[in-house]
């Protein structure tokens, strides 16, 4: 019985069998496998970039294979984007040109560069937002009519996938889930194709060279777009959103407030919720546990974040935990310096192992702060629901049956309630690696449109 081909030598194997001779092949050091890759064909140096899967635990609304078309729509359209080359199977694959350029437009050290190239990105959008629905006929994205179907293209489906995943009780995303369903926005028809992952493109001196990443897009409102805009700022600073949407709407005639834009923060937030909660309990290995664990609690704070604004809710900082450890804290302090000793051949495999060590730091803080959450959580829970609940796990279910059933003059306290067991989660991925650099991160702030 053969050894099973790994990753690396299953994506080479089929560069060479479909393009040309593979020059050279590096996996990149992150959370979901990929390759760059160079193809030389026909004494062409071709470079490519091979985005891989995210594992057999994941899911999204939209597959690989959908997100593969999208690329072909836009490139029959002129919008510019990478160039796909075909889908590997095993493991499924989308190899597509690499384009030149970077992400990080606030690295742009020339002022007006930076600026133009993002003016030229917003451009972009209007572009693609002008779009007609049947240039992405062969993708296969639902057609929304109703206002609740337009506000709801991307986060209904996104539900479903987190109720098949997660049976269990889980207030934090069924309170997300309900809330959204009970403020659809009524004066918006407008439907487009929205990439609500937004703001991912690269740039080339004082130009864009193309959008990418449209693994989260559907038929929606426009003005989620500009909601997720927000996201990608945390991580790639991106200017002032609020003179971006004011450059959008001069384009195109639209109006886009900022309730709205708070709605679909809290939507698009919560999009990644329920994509990402499923992966606390099922993962893969080629999956970062602490990257996944620091979206998917930034994320979660930064929907509630949302809803409070949008309602009018101003949030109070919860006390933070007290140290309370359960047992012998060397344990976990020995096994990250065992693993840190472990030979990495590579990028990859050092980003493996650096993951690794990082778990083994979130297990030691719950190790010494979890008991102390725990009882809080169950306190702020008991004050919620106004009875003693004594033990978290089986308190679960009472919080989500009461957040469910709460009439909407109860948001404030829920928002509340959530946003303090949010804060604490943060806590304990608190200086657990690289991967959780999102924590104490907020949104840029939107003034009134």
């Amino acid at each position: 019985m053969g050894v099973e081909p790994s990753m690396d030598d299953k994506v080479r194997a089929w560069l060479v069998e479909n393009v040309g001779e593979v020059e050279s092949l590096e996996r990149q050091p992150r959370w979901r496998p990929g390759w760059d890759a160079v193809v030389r064909r026909d004494g062409e140096r071709i470079p490519l970039y091979v985005r891989g899967p995210r594992g057999d635990t994941y899911a999204s609304p939209v597959d690989m294979i959908q997100e593969a078309e999208i690329h072909r729509t836009f490139e029959a359209h002129g919008i510019p984007a990478p160039r796909v080359f075909g889908m590997i199977e095993d493991p499924l694959c989308i190899v597509m040109e690499r384009l030149p350029g970077s992400i990080d437009s606030s690295k742009i050290e020339d002022e007006t560069a930076r600026q133009k190239v993002r003016d030229e990105f917003v451009d972009i959008v209007a572009r693609v937002h002008s779009l007609p629905l049947e240039a992405f006929a062969k993708v296969g994205l639902t057609v929304p009519r109703t206002d609740e179907e337009i506000a709801l293209s991307l986060y209904g489906p996104a539900e479903a996938i987190f109720n098949e995943r997660v049976p269990q009780p889980f207030p934090l995303m069924r309170f997300i889930a309900q809330w959204l369903k009970r403020n659809v926005p009524r004066d918006r028809g407008r439907v487009c194709f929205v990439n609500y992952d937004a703001g991912q493109f690269l740039y080339d001196g004082d130009r864009v060279t193309g959008l990418i990443d449209f693994e989260v897009s559907s038929f929606g409102d426009p003005g989620a777009e500009f909601a997720g805009l927000r996201l990608r700022n945390c991580a790639e600073p991106l200017g002032d959103i609020s003179a971006m949407i004011d450059r959008y709407e001069a384009i195109t005639g639209d109006k886009i407030s900022k309730k709205l834009i708070e709605y679909h923060t809290a939507g698009f937030c919560g999009v990644n919720g329920f994509l990402m909660w499923p992966l606390a309990f099922k993962t893969t290995m080629e999956q970062d546990y602490i990257a996944y664990m620091n979206y998917m609690i930034a994320t979660g704070r930064w929907s509630i974040r949302a809803i409070a604004e949008h309602v009018g809710v101003e949030l109070s900082e919860p006390e933070m935990p007290a140290l309370r450890p359960l047992g012998f804290s060397r344990a976990a302090g020995h096994l990250r310096e065992q693993i840190m000793t472990m030979p990495a051949a590579n990028p990859a495999e050092e980003y493996n192992r650096d993951s690794a060590a990082a778990l083994s730091l979130y297990l030691s803080r719950w190790n010494d702060y979890g008991p102390d959450i725990v009882a809080r959580d169950l306190a702020d829970a008991s004050a919620l629901l106004g009875r003693p609940l004594a033990e978290w796990n089986a308190a679960q279910q009472e919080i989500e049956d009461y957040i469910l059933a709460a009439p909407p003059s109860e948001d404030g306290r829920i928002v509340q309630y959530l946003y303090n067991w949010l804060r604490r989660q943060e806590y304990l991925v608190r200086d657990c690696g690289a991967g959780a650099f999102l924590v104490g991160v907020d949104l840029q702030y939107i003034p009134e449109r």
